[in-house]
């Protein structure tokens, strides 16, 4: 974990990393897949084949424990803080306040065996996974401060790689995280163990180098003690991370994986981040019953005795793979379910291929720091290359236009299900040039 003033992100972010001709050369083809097969029409309400595990001890809140044999490991052998911009002129005239700030959250970086092979071929024999990635670019851009959940542990250099059960990933998504955007990744989830203590450290280890922030696993118990703040605007900002299980392994010591999230827990860690002098507290937690569009019922009371205990600005959620609803509790936003960013899962839902990227944003008044409005992203994955392609795409389709058609509204019916539509959420549209 990184030090309070660590990330120091006092406005927009100019996309450096990646040259603006290159970025829009990517993004040209991540918009359009045309002539993509229809997309699957079974919705899967259970744990499948390749879902994460959980063990009967650790099964996530109020969630069905799952009754399938995980198969065999697929193995091959083929990253800090965040420098300043400048906010552009104009960006935030309509702030309802004295000042606005964004935060964009996305869902699980599942690095399947099909991404890394697709992001072989975008490198032409090394591994290049920005233009699997490159069409949140745009969105992340808007934002002040932008998080991924980085679910799979890192493996060495050069590998070997493992797919599900036991994941070890390609380091090279790293700097594509850094890329197209993002400023830091929560780490905390059920296969942050599936390399041990090493696949722990070198995740951190190259999330430092790539100057990223990482909370949710820890290299020392001094950073685990401590709360992650990083300064957005004139805000302080903390993120906490949880998980609930670690899928059996065992950490080495009790502090390595924030995997305690009892509504105490989190609410004791939010306490001590505002001692620290954190204004705005965000918690992202891992949790769900997986391929459903419902959280469960221990998500439910969860979520929203976190959001009544009134030390919480934001509430989000991953792990489920699927998107679930958004609703407005006592005057918090909760996500319950952003599905997934990236991921292939060999389980054939339309489900998995579907995720919203939230952005929320927070106002200054004379009181201090308040949420203010909250937008959603829809997006799917294409087929043919791999990518991320918002909905509704901007030119021709993601899949097709059956398809597209049925999954924004797919994704929409969701979303409102708990009525966040009439509490004033909005979709995430980008401004047309």
């Amino acid at each position: 974990m990184l030090e309070p003033s660590a990330l120091g992100v006092l406005a927009r972010k100019s996309l450096a990393i990646l040259p603006l001709a290159a970025l829009s050369v990517i993004l040209a083809s991540c918009t359009t897949a045309p002539n993509q097969p229809p997309a699957e029409a079974t919705i899967v309400s259970t744990p499948a084949a390749d879902s994460s595990v959980h063990p009967a001890s650790q099964s996530p809140t109020g969630a069905p424990q799952p009754s399938s044999t995980p198969p065999a490991p697929t193995t091959s052998n083929s990253t800090g803080n965040s420098s300043e911009t400048e906010r552009p002129k104009g960006e935030n005239e309509s702030c309802p306040g004295e000042e606005c700030i964004e935060v964009a959250v996305a869902g699980d970086i599942l690095l399947h065996p099909a991404l890394w092979e697709q992001a072989e071929r975008d490198g032409k024999g090394s591994f290049d996974f920005t233009p699997q990635l490159a069409g949140i670019a745009p969105y992340l851009a808007q934002a002040d401060l932008s998080l991924c959940n980085l679910e799979t542990p890192l493996a060495p250099k050069d590998g070997p790689y493992q797919g599900y059960p036991m994941f070890t990933v390609p380091q090279e998504i790293i700097p594509a995280l850094k890329a197209v955007g993002y400023d830091g990744c929560t780490t905390a989830s059920n296969h942050t163990m599936d390399a041990g203590v090493k696949g722990v450290l070198r995740t951190l280890e190259a999330l430092k180098e790539a100057d990223l922030l990482a909370t949710g696993s820890y290299a020392s118990a001094a950073e685990a003690a401590k709360p992650l703040i990083t300064q957005v605007g004139s805000a302080k900002v903390a993120v906490i991370a949880g998980t609930y299980g670690l899928n059996g392994m065992r950490e080495d010591v009790p502090w390595r994986v924030d995997d305690k999230i009892d509504a105490a827990t989190l609410i004791k860690r939010a306490k001590t981040a505002r001692a620290a002098g954190a204004e705005i507290v965000i918690v992202a937690i891992h949790d769900g019953a997986e391929y459903t569009n419902r959280p469960t019922t221990g998500q439910k009371k969860l979520y929203r005795d976190l959001a009544a205990s009134g030390e919480f600005d934001f509430i989000y959620s991953h792990h489920t793979h699927s998107v679930l609803p958004i609703e407005k509790y006592k005057g918090t936003w909760i996500v319950y379910g952003l599905g997934n960013s990236v991921a292939k899962h060999a389980t054939k839902t339309v489900l998995n291929r579907e995720g919203v990227t939230v952005n929320m944003q927070f106002v200054r008044t004379k009181e201090g720091w308040e949420p203010g409005e909250l937008r959603w992203a829809p997006h799917t994955m294409t087929n043919a290359p791999l990518r991320w392609c918002a909905l509704p795409a901007t030119e021709g389709y993601c899949l097709n236009k059956q398809a597209d058609t049925a999954s924004l509204k797919r994704t929409t019916d969701t979303v409102n299900a708990f009525g966040a539509d009439n509490d004033g959420a909005k979709i995430w549209t980008l401004p047309q040039p």
